[in-house]
């Protein structure tokens, strides 16, 4: 399974253009499909351990398997359109809000996926590509 991170490359009216960035020098993992998104801190692991130290959750994400060297590339980009017509569409076919971000979530995993031609886990940027999307839902 590879892992990347994601990087909203151009914000437009109607699509957002993300960078999948990955990283050539961090050995390919053993997680399970469609793993998500990571958290990066000490506290996040404490707590999913349920350790009496555990400090506050930070809302962040990030490989939490370890420090991810700062060596990446642009693996490949996809494109999410949200526009009105888009967003009627979904609309539509009976989908309310949150269904509709579960619709662009699983969108990406699928995007991403195709383009790298292997099951991949985010090792960061899916919160901000969301929150994009989001915006736009109206």
């Amino acid at each position: 399974m590879k892992v990347i991170r994601l990087v909203p490359a151009l914000k437009l009216g109607n699509k957002l253009n993300v960078d999948v960035m990955d990283f050539p020098d961090l050995p390919e993992m053993d997680l399970p499909a469609g793993a998500g998104v990571f958290r990066e801190t000490e506290a996040a692991a404490a707590q999913e351990t349920g350790a009496a130290d555990a400090g506050p959750l930070e809302e962040t994400d990030a490989g939490s398997f370890g420090v991810i060297s700062d060596s990446c590339r642009k693996r490949c980009g996809i494109t999410l359109e949200y526009a009105p017509r888009d967003i009627r569409e979904l609309a539509d076919r009976g989908m309310d809000r949150e269904a509709m971000l579960d619709y662009y979530r699983q969108r990406i995993y699928d995007l991403v996926r195709i383009n790298i031609s292997q099951d991949w886990a985010c090792a960061g940027g899916m919160e901000e590509v969301m929150s994009i999307v989001e915006e736009h839902l109206g």
